[in-house]
């Protein structure tokens, strides 16, 4: 998109700033990976990436080595759609599994699910050997698939994130 994503304003507000409230009341706390220091305008802990350049995986990896919790929700700055209902169902729906998902209409949606903290060491090797793509690195962990294709919590909406600004118009229209 040229900028950053997550400061963009859309309908008034920046977009990490839906996610954020969404999140509030769903999560004991929040902690933005970002290498923009704006983001400390939010008033959360903002922490940079400790592997640059590899996108999401060194955002979830940064996420699952500074946190103190052993189970954590990741979600990406770029989806004013979430809901708080929908973050507390993968929540409660997470059980004994390293990594937790909705899939939607068959696609797995990395970015919006349970985290555990016991992933850090292999999401580290993943990345020494340049696997990057969440969905191939999702495979090396014991992982929870939570089909949501019939559940009125969800919808291709909530997982619409901004990557261009064709996404952007259209997330305006919405």
């Amino acid at each position: 998109m040229g900028r950053d994503k997550g400061l963009m304003p859309f309908k008034g507000k920046p977009l990490i700033q839906y996610v954020i409230e969404q999140l509030m009341p769903a999560v004991k706390s929040i902690v933005l990976v970002a290498n923009n220091q704006e983001y400390k305008d939010f008033g959360l802990e903002v922490i940079g990436d400790y592997i640059k350049d590899i996108g999401p995986a060194g955002g979830i990896y940064t996420a699952l080595r500074h946190t103190d919790a052993s189970c954590n929700f990741i979600v990406g700055c770029d989806m004013p759609f979430v809901t708080t209902a929908a973050v507390e169902f993968i929540i409660q729906s997470s059980v004994q599994s390293q990594i937790t998902l909705p899939v939607y209409h068959q696609t797995i949606e990395p970015l919006f699910g349970i985290y555990t903290k016991e992933c850090s060491t292999k999401w580290h090797e993943l990345v020494q050997q340049n696997i990057v793509k969440l969905n191939d690195m999702i495979t090396y962990f014991k992982l929870q698939k939570l089909n949501m294709d019939n559940n009125e919590l969800f919808s291709a909406n909530l997982f619409r994130n901004i990557n261009t600004q064709h996404d952007f118009a259209n997330a305006l229209n919405k």
